[in-house]
């Protein structure tokens, strides 16, 4: 599904107007790319990515000489639709509740959603389907139609053995608003097609990666581009559940987002049976990550990921760890602002004002009221502060804590960010510890500046799970701030 809990076909939600635009450009960015590698320019400076891998580049065939799996999990159909890269098997009822020539004309235009998350993301079709290991269709069962064995219900990605497939009953080929679940479904297929990152240990990336391709999906769909000038307004479907991001910023980036409503447990990068929230389903780090560094990165991720490694995991062994710091602190920054290019107006839109957190004045210094929403692994707070009266820039010493609260040896980020009245974004310097001032050349929108708090502590975790962090940790700190005052957090201040 494109933003919702489970992994069945179901759709709704909002998005977007209003917002900064265009794409960034201007100093900082990355060097000059090799052959096979992608860079990209920023206007953030305090990241140079470089070269980045790129993903071998797709096979895609118009017209595919295609047999049939022959599989049948649900006895021999009835009937079977071609089209492209896909089989639909049902039973005598299927065309009586979606007719035939509906369906052919279903098959063309998820073949032509494959067809352009393919070219622009690099994603790979099934390896059964291109001949690098057979030449299959991939098999979509359309159930509670008369098949002899037939479920009566279906609305997910499943598996024929070792192939994956889509099972769905008539109301993905008849509800308008499953439009784009129904190409999610099949998204999935290609992803588990790697056989790299398998949806049992890391979830979140099956669903978070796959809904930044329905991202692409929706844009070609409604005739824009990434990175266009104009600002997208994303169809009320679509990137919904990235308002979960708003609402639990103290959560890990791989993550299955909270495991208890007040925050005091949080789920791991495969617990969504505990995702009580659907937080797996938000895309903004991906997409954060094609706008940043180039759209062919995060593929090259899937195809040469290690089972036994998390995304961040294989990132750091396919770059370096500075930079993969570098990325959980700039996007840190990215969503504190809703600074996401031509979509950034449509992220603004689902954001909340539970972004902020609240703070307690002590000794001089701030520090976070709720504790139990410190930041976790590459999770991040960001303090709302109101400029003072005159002031022509602000300051803020930040002083972490030396360990996190299992005694993990901490390394977070500080840095100050505001979105200015001519709409563009303002970074100050991240600091390890102590000062970062931002001059305020441009005036603040609302004449708020926020921190943004970044954990980027990527290893040694005392209590590490199976897959290397501790999703509970939580990681404290406290600023002293100049030229300014703890602003209300019950507002958005983009």
């Amino acid at each position: 599904m494109t933003g919702g809990s489970g992994g069945t076909l179901t759709g709704s939600g909002g998005a977007a107007t209003g917002g900064s635009g265009g794409k960034t450009t201007g100093s900082g960015g990355a060097a000059a790319g090799a052959a096979g590698s992608t860079t990209a320019t920023s206007d953030y400076p305090s990241c140079d990515y470089g070269a980045v891998p790129s993903a071998t580049p797709p096979v895609w065939s118009d017209n595919p000489t295609l047999t049939p799996l022959g599989a049948n999990p649900y006895g021999k159909p009835a009937l079977t639709v071609a089209g492209g890269y896909i089989l639909i098997s049902e039973g005598a009822q299927g065309t009586s509740q979606v007719p035939q020539a509906t369906q052919q004309s279903i098959l063309a235009r998820i073949n032509d959603d494959l067809k352009y998350e393919t070219s622009t993301a690099y994603i790979h079709m099934p390896p059964f389907s291109t001949g690098a290991s057979g030449t299959h269709y991939i098999d979509y069962l359309f159930v509670d139609t008369g098949l002899p064995n037939d479920p009566n219900a279906g609305g997910d990605s499943s598996y024929e053995g070792s192939y994956p497939d889509v099972e769905t009953t008539s109301v993905a080929m008849t509800d308008a608003s499953q439009r784009y679940d129904l190409t999610h479904e099949f998204n999935h297929v290609l992803e588990n097609a790697y056989g790299t990152v398998p949806g049992p240990k890391v979830s979140w990336a099956q669903e978070s990666y796959n809904d930044y391709l329905i991202l692409l999906v929706a844009e070609h769909a409604n005739g824009a581009t990434p990175d266009q000038a104009a600002q997208f307004t994303l169809p009320s479907n679509v990137a919904y559940l990235d308002a979960l991001v708003y609402q639990q910023p103290f959560v890990p980036i791989e993550s299955c987002g909270i495991a208890k409503q007040d925050g005091s447990s949080v789920n791991g990068p495969a617990d969504y049976f505990t995702d009580i929230t659907g937080f797996r389903y938000n895309d903004l780090f991906p997409l954060f990550v094609a706008q940043r560094v180039g759209p062919h990165f995060f593929a090259a991720v899937w195809e040469q990921a290690k089972t036994t490694e998390q995304i961040l995991q294989t990132m750091t062994r396919l770059l370096d760890a500075p930079r993969v710091k570098c990325m959980v602190q700039e996007y840190a920054a990215r969503v504190a602002l809703g600074d996401f290019r031509e979509l950034s107006a449509s992220i603004q839109r689902v954001a909340s004002a539970t972004m902020y957190q609240a703070t307690t004045s002590t000794g001089g210094l701030l520090r976070p009221t709720n504790a139990l929403q410190l930041p976790r692994y590459t999770g991040r707070n960001n303090i709302p502060i109101a400029v003072s009266s005159g002031a022509t820039q602000v300051s803020v010493t930040f002083m972490p804590d030396a360990a996190g609260s299992n005694g993990t040896p901490a390394d977070l980020r500080a840095q100050i960010v505001y979105r200015a009245t001519d709409g563009t974004a303002v970074f100050s310097p991240p600091v390890a510890s102590g000062a970062t001032t931002i001059t305020l050349t441009k005036a603040p929108k609302n004449n708020v500046v926020v921190v943004v708090i970044s954990n980027v502590t990527l290893s040694g975790f005392k209590k590490a799970q199976s897959y290397g962090w501790d999703p509970n940790e939580t990681f404290g700190y406290g600023i002293q701030v100049t030229g300014g005052t703890a602003a209300a957090t019950n507002k958005l201040y983009f």
